[in-house]
């Protein structure tokens, strides 16, 4: 993909998430009832390493060295999507451009067959592009859209943000549940239990 395909990637993505306009004010109780989630979207611990312990580099990179997301990374591929993975801004070359919910390779597995094997179809290429990006949110997912409970994607549609009533567990669109986060030199990944699809796929 051109330099010029990414920006434009790039710049829809944050269209998209500018015009959720989510409220400004957050006092510093509700801050304090969103600590957990924050940081599980906004991991501090350094870039993510791949499994021999090397620094992984961009999310393409970490997506495709840890043992779990090989069958994400796979439909990276099919659909055409690796070189956006790639993308860093030149100014600050460790800005988080992107957070990718990536799918465990049980998660995939755990897909109704039907859907599984129509999405990894080279006709319908279109569509897994969908589902992969259903799965990113431009930059970091911040503290206001975890209170708003929603955050836009690449898609072009929203997800669903849910807390506990401990606030000690997150789910996507009532079905995800995320596990954990990691860093990487351009993004983060979220690691979550199930595929998420958008509505009207087939």
């Amino acid at each position: 993909m051109d330099s010029q395909n990414q920006t434009n990637w790039i710049k829809k993505l944050t269209g998209a998430v500018a015009a959720l306009g989510v409220s400004a004010l957050i006092t510093v109780p509700v801050l304090a009832q969103f600590n957990y989630s924050a940081s599980i979207f906004n991991p501090s611990g350094g870039t993510s390493r791949s499994v021999d312990g090397t620094i992984a580099g961009e999310l393409d990179s970490a997506i495709k060295y840890y043992r779990d997301f090989q069958a994400f990374a796979e439909a990276v591929k099919k659909a055409g999507l690796t070189d956006n993975f790639r993308v860093k801004d030149q100014a600050d070359p460790n800005k988080v451009l992107f957070t990718v919910f990536v799918p465990t390779d049980e998660a995939f597995a755990a897909l109704p067959a039907d859907i599984r094997e129509k999405l990894f179809k080279p006709e319908n290429k279109d569509k897994l592009a969908k589902v992969l990006n259903y799965h990113v949110v431009a930059g970091q997912v911040t503290a206001k859209e975890i209170e708003a409970g929603v955050v836009q994607t690449a898609a072009g549609m929203p997800v669903k943000i849910q807390l506990n009533e401990t606030g000690d567990k997150v789910t996507l669109n009532d079905a995800s549940v995320i596990q954990s986060s990691r860093r990487t030199a351009n993004g983060v990944i979220v690691l979550v239990n199930k595929v998420l699809l958008p509505p009207d796929l087939f």
